[in-house]
């Protein structure tokens, strides 16, 4: 496949038809499931970071309730229980973050599934429920969270 920038936009030439039907449906499943999402409240924002994916960030705007303590005093100079950060193997970590990942436009609808590197969230109306291969997670709502 050979693509051509007009414009800085790309566009794909196919030098067959199979090369173009395997594009197409790489782009189809690229788009069913982005690397970031937000909630239809437009409160819990999540998106892949790391080398190679391998991390899951999902900032809450409402911040953790109850806020968790830090593990020592001053520990985060920053914005502390913005929400998670799960690796593919562990135990999620509450964020100490100065920066944020929300402004995607990716909305994972309630009742529907996300799944990407190994990650998988599930969005209700009660809240978003995420996890890693290891069986390591969290959920997070306006009411509350927990991280197992």
């Amino acid at each position: 496949m050979i693509e051509t920038l007009t414009n800085q936009v790309s566009i794909p030439v196919c030098l067959s038809l199979s090369a173009c039907v395997i594009n197409v449906l790489s782009s189809e499943l690229n788009a069913q499931n982005p690397p970031s999402f937000v909630m239809p409240s437009g409160n819990i924002y999540c998106a892949l970071i790391g080398k190679d994916n391998n991390m899951l960030r999902c900032e809450i705007q409402s911040m953790l309730n109850p806020l968790p303590p830090q593990p020592y005093p001053n520990y985060c100079q920053f914005d502390w229980g913005a929400g998670f950060l799960l690796p593919q193997q562990g135990k999620p970590e509450v964020l100490c973050i100065g920066d944020t990942i929300a402004g995607t436009n990716n909305i994972l609808s309630y009742g529907k599934t996300w799944q990407h590197s190994g990650f998988k969230c599930i969005s209700q109306r009660t809240g978003l429920m995420c996890g890693n291969p290891g069986g390591h997670g969290f959920f997070l709502s306006r009411q509350q969270w927990q991280a197992f």
